[in-house]
């Protein structure tokens, strides 16, 4: 797919690339590199062999090969890089928040942590439903029942610690109950 979209992006296209092309396969033919004149036709781009009006069945093949289900034309185009920045950074904060947040254990951080980690594990397990409970494979009613199920996971999970941070002693101050009895069990 990157291929694909490296061959129909603009930079591929233009006169100029083909210029550069052409510069290198000469320079190349005098030094005696590896790069020589039969290679080239498969490096210049093919609007600019066929012309402009006719369309051959490779790039039909290239232009039609999609690894997403197509769009309906009233759904407006979601943009994932927004969120694969979002999770890194939840990713990144995880690092000092945990042990910020056993160091010092208060209902803010709890919160915090819980939030936090739900979110980081609900997109982790969706990524694992979505890439590997395909509706290829299982068809069109066991991915969606995964999906749910993941989120219904997230939402007990969220809930659980919730219900930890407010009617019980907290998140962090639980990892060190379990910490202090796996410690005294050691030691007798």
């Amino acid at each position: 797919m990157a291929l694909s979209m490296f061959l129909r992006a603009p930079v591929c296209t233009n006169q100029a690339f083909s210029k550069q092309i052409m510069r290198l396969a000469t320079f190349s033919a005098t030094n005696g590199s590896s790069l020589t004149a039969p290679t080239l036709p498969s490096v210049v781009p093919l609007k600019n062999i066929v012309g402009k009006s006719e369309i051959t069945p490779i790039t039909n093949s290239v232009r039609s090969f999609r690894t997403s289900a197509v769009r309906m034309s009233d759904e407006k185009p979601h943009d994932h890089s927004k969120l694969w920045v979002i999770e890194k950074g939840v990713s990144a904060l995880l690092v000092p928040l945990i042990p910020l947040g056993l160091l010092v254990p208060n209902k803010l951080f709890d919160s915090i942590l819980a939030i936090l980690i739900t979110a980081h594990s609900f997109w982790g397990l969706e990524a694992i439903a979505v890439d590997y409970v395909r509706a290829s494979i299982f068809g069109p009613v066991i991915p969606k029942i995964a999906i749910g199920l993941v989120y219904l996971l997230s939402i007990a999970t969220l809930g659980g610690l919730f219900y930890v941070i407010s009617h019980d002693v907290g998140i962090a101050n639980t990892v060190r109950q379990l910490w202090s009895v796996k410690s005294n069990s050691h030691n007798a």
